[in-house]
Formats: C-alpha cells, sequence, structure tokens
C-alpha cells in the first residue's frame, strides 16, 4: 500500500512529485483523472490534481424560481452539494483502496483547508490522513514539509465551510428580493452580496461626498529668490484683496535678508515586508489591477518563482532565510543591485504589526534572468523582488535644510532636501521622495528676488478611491479576506456597479447604494460582516460550532428579510428615482424632457425620457459621455465630449451618422478595392484604420492610439494610400497612413 497527495491544481503536484521523486515521474488515468507516480524510499507515491473546490453548494430545484415569497424557505433550506467534476468521485475511491495513507497537499489556507477535508469526505476517508504543508513550491520547501507532516485543521475547513454557506444564503437571498423588487431579472438581475454590499456602499458615500464637496478659493504669495521658490509663511491667504496688499507691501524689486537657516536630519523608514494586502496596493500603484495582480502572483507561486501570495503576514519567520534569498537573487537580473545592496546593508529585515504562523511575507523564491518572465508577470516578480530587497535594505536619510527670508516685514520659507543616504530608495520603484536644491544662503546674506506673485487655488474634494485604497479599506473594516477582497471588487466591475480607476460609481451602482442606504444599513454598512468575520475566526480556533455561526447568521437575515419586504415599495421608488437622476445628461432638443445615457447588453445609447420617446441615437462603446451646450455645425444637434484613458477628448455629434463625425473618420479611397478607410475600433478598443468593404476587403493599418488623426484630400504616390496629418501634442506630421510605406522612413 501506498501514499495518495492530493494537490489542488495540476502544476502543483508536477512540482510536488518532481522535488520528492528527483524526476522520475510517471502519468497514467486512473477513470477520467490523471495521476502522477513515483517512488520516494522504496515506498509508492500518487498525487492527484484537483481543480480547486470539488464540491458546489447550491439549492434544491424547488427554489429554481425567484420569488419573494419563498425567501423565508429558502433561508431555511440546506444547500445541496453536488461534484463539479464527472468521475471524480469514481477516481477517489479507487485510489482509496490502493493507499493506506492519504497526505493532503491543498493550499494552506482556510479554502485549501476545505478542499482538503472535501475530497477526504468524498472519499469516506478520516483514518491514515496527514497535512503537508508549505508556503513555498521549490524543492527544498517541499522536502522539508513532507518530512514534517501535520494533522488536517477541522476546523480551519469547517471555518470556510460556514462562509460558503452564509455567503450563499446571503447572496442568494438579498439578490432574489432585490431583483425581483425593482423588476431586473434575467441578464439585467441585481447583485447583492454580504460583502460586495458594503463595499459598494463605501464607494457611494465618497461619491456623494465629491458630488457635494464645494471647494473655497484661497491664495498663496510666491517669491523667487536665486532660482528658488519661497513660500509667504502667512499663507493659505483667505482673500485676494488681502494677497494683492501684501504683494504691494513686498515691492517689486530688491534684496530679501537670510534670518534662519535650520538643518534637521529625518528618516524615510524602509517598508514592511509584503502581505497581500500590501502587495496589491503597490500592484495597482505600478498601473496591474487588483484582479490580475493577484491572478499573476498565484502563477508565479505555482511555478516556484515566489512564496504564497495570500498571506496577513507582514514579519519574515526564523523559516526564512534573508541570506540564502540574498544568495540566489545574486544570480539574477538584479546582481548589480544585490552588489550594492550586500555592501551597503546590515541585511536585517524591517517588521510589520502583524505577525502570523500560517505563510511568511511575500518574497522571491527563485532567481530569474530578465528574459524568462515579460509584460506584467515581469513587472510582478520585480515588485516582489525588489520589495524583499527594501525589506532588508537600510532606512533612507533626510537632510532637510530650511530658509526663513524677509523683505519689509514679510517673511517666506523655503525647504531644501538632500538625501544622505538613499537606503532602500535605491531598489525600490515606488518612492515619493524628491531632492529639493539647496540655494546655500548663510544668515545675514542679502540675495536679490527675481520674481513674485499670487497664486489662486481651490480646496479639493476627498480623492476617489483606487483599487489599492479599496483593499486597505476593506481591510480595516474587516470586509473579506485576504483570499476575496480582490475578487469583491471585481465583482463590481462585472455587474456594472463601479468604473474607471481611481474608482466612478455608475449609475446603477449610485441607484442600488442609495436603496441601501437609505433602506437597510445592516446591508449597507460593514458592521454585521465584520461580526460575520470575527465568528469565521472563532469557528477556526474551536471556541465556536459552525452549525451555532450559520443558524445564527440565519436568525439575521431573516429578521432583516422581514424589515426589506415591509419597505419594498420604498425601496423600489428610491432605486428608480437614483437612476434615472443619475443618466440624465442634458434636454431633449424636441420636445424638452430629459435625456438618459442607457445601456443594453453590450451597447449603450442616449434618449429622450418623454412620453413619446422621440430622440434615440446610439453612443460610442467606449469612454466616458459628457454632453456639451456647443452646436454641430453641420446638423445642428448638441456636440459630446468621448474622454477615454490615455486619448485625447473626442468631440463628437450626438448623431453618430452625422458627416461631421463621418468626415473627420474618413481618410480616403482605399487602393485594394475602391472602399473608404475609415476609423475603427478592435474589440479590445484600440484604434485603426480598415476598409468600409470588410470582410470582402481586409485592409488594416495601425496607427498610434495617442495620437490625433486628421484627413486630407491628398493621396501617397508611393504606394496610393491616402495622407493624413498625425498630431502629437504640438508636434504633427503629414504622412502616408500606411505604416510599411517607404515613404514615412524619415518621417516621425
Amino acid at each position: 500500500m501506498g501514499s495518495l497527495i492530493i494537490a489542488e491544481k495540476a502544476n502543483v503536484a508536477l512540482r510536488i512529485a518532481t522535488s520528492l521523486s528527483e524526476g522520475k515521474v510517471s502519468r497514467e488515468k486512473v477513470g477520467s483523472s490523471n495521476v502522477l507516480r513515483f517512488q520516494r524510499d522504496g515506498r509508492e507515491y500518487t498525487v492527484l490534481s484537483l481543480r480547486g473546490h470539488i464540491i458546489e453548494l447550491d439549492y434544491p430545484e424547488e427554489f429554481s424560481q425567484w420569488k419573494i415569497d419563498n425567501l423565508k424557505d429558502l433561508i431555511r433550506a440546506t444547500p445541496v452539494e453536488n461534484v463539479k467534476v464527472k468521475g471524480l468521485a469514481y477516481a477517489l475511491k479507487k485510489l482509496d483502496q490502493e493507499n493506506s495513507e492519504i497526505i493532503v497537499a491543498t493550499d494552506f489556507d482556510r479554502e485549501g483547508e476545505l478542499i482538503g477535508v472535501e475530497t477526504l469526505r468524498l472519499m469516506g476517508r478520516r483514518d491514515g490522513v496527514r497535512r503537508a504543508r508549505f508556503s513555498a513550491l521549490t524543492k527544498y520547501d517541499l522536502v522539508q514539509s513532507f518530512g514534517n507532516l501535520a494533522e488536517v485543521d477541522y476546523n480551519l475547513a469547517a471555518s470556510a465551510e460556514a462562509r460558503g454557506i452564509i455567503d450563499l444564503m446571503w447572496g442568494a437571498a438579498l439578490t432574489r428580493f432585490f431583483s425581483v423588487t425593482t423588476k431586473r431579472l434575467g441578464r439585467e438581475f441585481i447583485s447583492v452580496g454580504r460583502v460586495q454590499s458594503p463595499t459598494l456602499t463605501i464607494l457611494v458615500e465618497r461619491e456623494n461626498e465629491i458630488r457635494s464637496f464645494v471647494p473655497e478659493k484661497y491664495y498663496e504669495l510666491n517669491m523667487v529668490v536665486n532660482g528658488v521658490r519661497f513660500a509667504y509663511e502667512g499663507n493659505p491667504i483667505k482673500s485676494r484683496e488681502e494677497a494683492e496688499k501684501l504683494l504691494e507691501r513686498l515691492g517689486k524689486d530688491g534684496k530679501v535678508v537670510v534670518l534662519e537657516r535650520t538643518e534637521k536630519e529625518r528618516t524615510i523608514y524602509r517598508p514592511i515586508p509584503f502581505s497581500t494586502t500590501e502587495f496589491l496596493r503597490d500592484a495597482n500603484r505600478i498601473g496591474i489591477s487588483v484582479e490580475r495582480a493577484m491572478a499573476i502572483a498565484e502563477t508565479l507561486y505555482q511555478h516556484g518563482k515566489i512564496s504564497y501570495p495570500r498571506t496577513d503576514n507582514t514579519v519574515y519567520p526564523r523559516t526564512v532565510s534573508i541570506k540564502s534569498i540574498i544568495g540566489a537573487l545574486s544570480g539574477s537580473y538584479l546582481m548589480k543591485e544585490i552588489e550594492h545592496l550586500t555592501s551597503n546593508s546590515r541585511l536585517i529585515p524591517s517588521r510589520g504589526k502583524v505577525e502570523t504562523t500560517d505563510h511568511p511575507p511575500i518574497y522571491p523564491t527563485t532567481p530569474l534572468k530578465k528574459s524568462e518572465l515579460k509584460g506584467d508577470y515581469f513587472k510582478i516578480y520585480d515588485l516582489v523582488a525588489r520589495r524583499f530587497m527594501a525589506t532588508v535594505a537600510e532606512n533612507a536619510d533626510i537632510l532637510d535644510t530650511e530658509y526663513v527670508v524677509e523683505k519689509n516685514g514679510l517673511r517666506f520659507k523655503y525647504t531644501a532636501s538632500k538625501a544622505l543616504r538613499r537606503g532602500w530608495m535605491d531598489y525600490y520603484p515606488i518612492v515619493y521622495y524628491q531632492e529639493k536644491i539647496d540655494p546655500g544662503f548663510k544668515v545675514g546674506d542679502q540675495p536679490n528676488f527675481s520674481d513674485s506673485k499670487i497664486d489662486e487655488k481651490n480646496t479639493n474634494p476627498p480623492p476617489r478611491f483606487s483599487q489599492g485604497s479599496l483593499i486597505e479599506k476593506m481591510e480595516k473594516e474587516l470586509l473579506g479576506t485576504k483570499s476575496t477582497r480582490h475578487e469583491i471588487i471585481q465583482k463590481l466591475y462585472d455587474r456594472g456597479f463601479i468604473e474607471g480607476n481611481p474608482i466612478r460609481v455608475k449609475p446603477l451602482g449610485m441607484a442600488m447604494g442609495e436603496s441601501l442606504i437609505l433602506n437597510s444599513e445592516a446591508v449597507a454598512r460593514p458592521e454585521m460582516t465584520a461580526k460575520l468575520e470575527q465568528e469565521m475566526d472563532q469557528i477556526a480556533s474551536g471556541s465556536k460550532k459552525k452549525q451555532e455561526v450559520v443558524e445564527d447568521s440565519r436568525m439575521i437575515l431573516t429578521t432583516l428579510l422581514d424589515d426589506l419586504i415591509n419597505k419594498a415599495d420604498k425601496i423600489n421608488e428610491k432605486f428608480y428615482e437614483t437612476l434615472r437622476l443619475e443618466k440624465v445628461v442634458g434636454k431633449c432638443p424636441k420636445c424638452g424632457a430629459d435625456l438618459i445615457i442607457d445601456y443594453r447588453n453590450d451597447s449603450r445609447f442616449i434618449k429622450c425620457s418623454g412620453p413619446s420617446n422621440d430622440f434615440f441615437q446610439y453612443l460610442p462603446r467606449t469612454g466616458k459621455i459628457e454632453v456639451t451646450d456647443e452646436k454641430c455645425p453641420v446638423c445642428g444637434l448638441f456636440l459630446i465630449k468621448v474622454i477615454r484613458k490615455g486619448e485625447r477628448p473626442e468631440m463628437r455629434c450626438v448623431d453618430s451618422k452625422c458627416a461631421y463625425n463621418t468626415s473627420r473618420e474618413t481618410f480616403g479611397e482605399c487602393p485594394s478595392d475602391g472602399g473608404n478607410l475609415v476609423l475603427r475600433r478592435s474589440r479590445n478598443f484600440t484604434r485603426f484604420i480598415g476598409c468600409s468593404n470588410y470582410p470582402n476587403c481586409k485592409v488594416t493599418l495601425s496607427i498610434p492610439q495617442k495620437a490625433d488623426l486628421i484627413p486630407t484630400s491628398k493621396k501617397c504616390e508611393v504606394d496610393g494610400f491616402p495622407i493624413a496629418i498625425f498630431k502629437f501634442g504640438k508636434e504633427q506630421v503629414e504622412q502616408c497612413l500606411n505604416p510599411k510605406c517607404k515613404s514615412r522612413s524619415s518621417k516621425r
């Protein structure tokens, strides 16, 4: 009899098998499942790879129709467990009979523990079970893990199972209630969730703060001395009149007197080791969405490049050898940085406030050449590697030199700044420090001032959340877990509640959020979800039973549902009132009723909300739409502004077929078949030039995404393609549209 190893994913199974077998691995099929077999120390091992959760929870068939009058029964119903993979039960039974020992080697976290227990339950196995716990998929870590097997943590698995049952219960009941109440069913259903909804209301409240913010003017008086900008000590100044009096008092020329020169050293502390939240925040800062960053980190972990990316820990445990990691990285593309690091640092790591015993912070586990990874995969690995280096580098020491100068009784300040030791800032890409030139004045010097001015400014509203800052806010409010927060944010995008980054709340999100805030504090606020998260921890620690927590949640949801049913009419009224107001973008040119932007399937359009509905126009599929007061010079309808990230705002007539649009998007005759060469967008919304006779003519021309293109009536003498004007900011080039044309070799 041998040992059966249960792995969560195929590539993890392969790494386990090759690491423990010295590479001598055979592949077989058991039923419809693939297994790996090898021998170690005279014992036969079999590795079975799963595909994540093998059990899917759902409600019985009798609840397939969405109705409000059966929601309480749905809450009390026991979910049905369905095996997701066909033939898996047969394979598990057969492998169970062949092996005397089962080793669970799924991810070492709540969900991984539950996947292992689900598998054992399906096998009917409780005896002869051990647990392999590892945080990196290197040969060393895996050999150590399988040499020190532990017990399965059934309490940890129970906490994950409770979360699954509770999330299904809340999500199903509340989604059905709000969808039926607002009459949005089918593909337009309203998604409501235990964690998702309080996260949405955080964004809605921030959106309302921004909209209700009333900016206040203030003024700043500054003057330039020897090329350095000094600020008046009395800034900010409340009124222009006061500022102008001070400017007049200052005078237009003359000398200033240096009154003070004060030096002060300060420290910019190195960052703490990467927890999941810290990692996702900084990945988002370098332009990668939290959902994609987590997916890439998972892939890098499964291929042995970095340690396990789902962790709250911000303290490297003693089992992580800092010197070994540094030594390995010295053979990577970071060789020069590592050489500099080892020469200038004691290699003593920083420590965060959170120290756990399950997984270490995220760190690189394998040195790489720069050519081994590309695109965002390289960016994520590089971020992890450089963060590790930053945590073992020295703090940065900064010398600030503050100068105070005076003229006509008015005092001005300026602070020069210089890094005495850059420390960790030499290695990490996210650094906000900038040196400021030191004018080198001494007390008593009387330099000339060359310019003085008043700057008018406005106070700013609170900033919108980025994906990274929202992850931090969710962690603070105990919304979700390190493993689920990025998924919750992505759901808000997928459900049409939010867009962009920084995050803007779309009309549907505002309608949903306002309805929740007004009618259901329990669903809208994080307190209820935070309480349930704490109870999950109590299940994991053994101080509470799974069924106790599930039943408690069931009672809370039943009471909440009673309240919501009583407010159904108010919820429906508030939802549609907000939705209508959010969609209003102007007045109908025909009847004066509100014009609204609406969506259907993959298209969006602008239409009249009046009883006759006598205005309807499709809109561009991408970009933020702003209705302007300007009239179209061709047809007299209004112009809209289309704002897309990375492109200059585009002014268009609201009538998509108006010559105002088509004349600027048609560049001339296609030399292939005589059709028109027109501006188009691909499925991923990048611009290109294509023939109007597509698909019969497949001529396509790539164009710079950030350039404005202006048609001309000219034709290229070399290849016959039209000539256009390419505008790059203030610079413009007149050239052939065909990027492969030889005439463009000397152009931009």
